[in-house]
């Protein structure tokens, strides 16, 4: 399945980029630039990665989606997997998309409840 998603404000560090696929290539989700193929960013729901996680979204950004009802949002952290380190999950600053209008943001909180390097394995695992 892939779903088209605006984001009228870029992601923080590519600005220019304002229209992306949402791929689903079970189990993994790909958020991959539409004018530039090259740049795509594996995601992963944030209840997947934190049961518990509290969504945080600014005035700003609630009204740049469309957001009224939280539960018709869609939540995605940005995994990053560096050579020879393990996987971490971005919480402090997820992809929140409404689905029903297209619309997204990477809402940056403005708290440290969250990192946005939470580890994705536990403490001593390793990757094969």
């Amino acid at each position: 399945m892939t779903r088209h998603l605006e984001f009228p404000c870029g992601i923080p560090a590519f600005e220019t980029q304002k229209r992306f696929r949402l791929i689903e290539k079970l189990p993994l989700l790909f958020l991959e630039s539409e004018t530039n193929p090259e740049l795509s960013f594996l995601v992963l729901p944030v209840t997947l990665i934190d049961p518990d996680y509290r969504l945080a979204l600014s005035a700003e950004d609630r009204e740049t989606i469309g957001a009224g009802d939280e539960s018709r949002l869609l939540c995605l952290a940005i995994i990053t997997a560096v050579d020879d380190s393990p996987p971490t999950a971005n919480l402090l600053a997820p992809v929140v998309a409404n689905l029903d209008i297209g619309r997204a943001v990477q809402a940056v909180r403005s708290d440290s409840v969250y990192s946005h390097k939470h580890p994705l394995l536990p403490e001593g695992a390793s990757c094969l």
